[in-house]
């Protein structure tokens, strides 16, 4: 698959040091890396990499196999000659891991990695390569925690370089941010976009096989509980919605979407709140108000953790307590809601004329961003926080996040860096692999 990154993993070691230790750290760190790297294509060697012809024979498979990035283990000391000739012949990044030197018992040096990753690293940067230096073992949470942020980060850029934005309709009247410059995203993530009118949507919606309208409104009215004044032409156009979205993002193959949704939508008793919740969980990830940098955010959450995302509203913070409570008006996916709050389907909390969730979100680690556009270039707006109990205290879909910083402090960033409005929110602690795509990327992090 092309999106797929391809991750080469060798061991290496140069001279007449012993080949015993590096033979078993080829195996362990082989081993875990299979286990934990599932998701990419892993190009591993089955021998150590100790001479100038293995090196050769290492840059030609590499090559053949497309690897993207390639993780270099130091088996034992290694010379210069091994990572700035992969960066040199194939011009992709490495990863530089030296783990701690064995127990000497007072006899020799086993393997002088450390020494071998500083003067390697000296070297890729003074030839102006891009190298990941890691130093630790295996058991060492904090580095591997940093090798495989660093594969997943360059998995997701990947990704996106590969991803098609699909556009249903440009942006809601009065709402300038979510304006967009294609060109600058197609530069900055290789993202491309194509459109899809929303005339097309509503033209789809027309043409809803009767039989399966009814599956899912059935499958709908057995899932979830109604508000008693939802009209039923609302409940039908859900359902219609759901399936024509379903079937024109497939047809057209988009990866992701956003869509104006309001005041059109609105306008036909459609408004799509509930529908795109319910399409998150299906793996298909609009976002509402034609927010497209919103959208940026959603995709490379989506691509770290595969879960759903909540594009939504910071409307209001609390210095006490320390939290900032964000809300939107019903779309989140019930993937999202928590479990022992009650859900309820109901009209669009402030418009009216369609459908949507009324219910508290559910606790656990959150990140929070945005990909912005501000002065012509993009940063990336990061906060770290924790979901925490929320009781509703206005219709839509709301929660508390206590961050782990002030919220006096982030909103000062916010209003200084000009940050828009909406948030891209997952369940997950993600931050510092977003602070990696954004490095890949040359993007600026503000991160909280």
């Amino acid at each position: 698959m092309k999106t797929t990154l391809n991750v080469g993993f060798i061991t290496t070691v140069s001279g007449r040091w012993p080949r015993e230790t590096p033979q078993k750290r080829m195996e362990r760190y082989g081993a875990f890396l299979n286990e934990k790297l599932s998701q990419v294509n892993l190009i591993t060697f089955d021998t150590l990499i100790d001479s100038t012809e293995r090196i050769d024979t290492a840059i030609d498979t590499l090559r053949a196999k497309g690897a993207d990035l390639v993780i270099m283990l130091y088996g034992a000391f290694t010379g210069d000659d091994v990572c700035t000739g992969i960066a040199d012949s194939l011009n992709v990044p490495l990863i530089l891991w030296a783990p701690r030197e064995p127990e000497l018992g007072g006899g020799r040096l086993l393997s002088n990695a450390l020494v071998a990753l500083t003067m390697n690293s000296a070297s890729m940067h003074r030839l102006g390569h891009t190298c990941y230096p890691v130093y630790g073992n295996l058991e060492e949470p904090e580095a591997v925690s940093r090798v495989l942020s660093v594969v997943n980060a360059y998995a997701v850029v990947k990704k996106m370089r590969h991803t098609v934005l699909g556009l249903f309709g440009y942006r809601p009247t009065a709402f300038y941010n979510s304006a967009f410059d294609e060109g600058l995203i197609r530069r900055t993530f290789g993202i491309r976009m194509e459109e899809t009118d929303l005339k097309t949507v509503f033209d789809e919606m027309e043409k809803t096989d009767p039989k399966e309208l009814e599956k899912d409104q059935q499958l709908v009215r057995d899932t979830f509980s109604m508000v008693d004044t939802l009209p039923q032409e609302y409940k039908e156009n859900h359902s219609k919605l759901y399936l024509a979205l379903k079937n024109l993002v497939q047809r057209e193959g988009y990866d992701y979407c956003a869509i104006k949704c309001w005041p059109e939508m609105g306008n036909l008793k459609t408004t799509p709140c509930a529908v795109l919740g319910r399409l998150a969980d299906a793996n298909i990830n609009i976002a509402c108000e034609g927010d497209v940098d919103a959208a940026l955010s959603m995709i490379a959450q989506n691509g770290i953790t595969g879960h759903a995302n909540f594009i939504t509203d910071m409307i209001d913070l609390h210095e006490k307590e320390n939290t900032l409570t964000f809300w939107h008006c019903g779309n989140a996916a019930p993937s999202l809601h928590h479990p022992g709050y009650p859900t309820k389907m109901g009209d669009h909390p402030l418009a009216g004329q369609g459908t949507a969730f009324y219910t508290a979100l559910k606790e656990g680690p959150v990140t929070i961003s945005r990909f912005c556009n501000i002065d012509g270039a993009y940063k990336l707006f990061l906060i770290r926080g924790t979901a925490s109990k929320t009781d509703l205290y206005t219709p839509g879909c709301m929660i508390n996040v206590v961050p782990d910083a002030p919220v006096s402090r982030i909103m000062e960033a916010i209003l200084k860096n000009g940050v828009p409005h909406h948030y891209s929110i997952v369940w997950d602690d993600v931050a510092d692999i977003m602070t990696q795509v954004a490095e890949i990327l040359g993007i600026e992090v503000i991160k909280y």
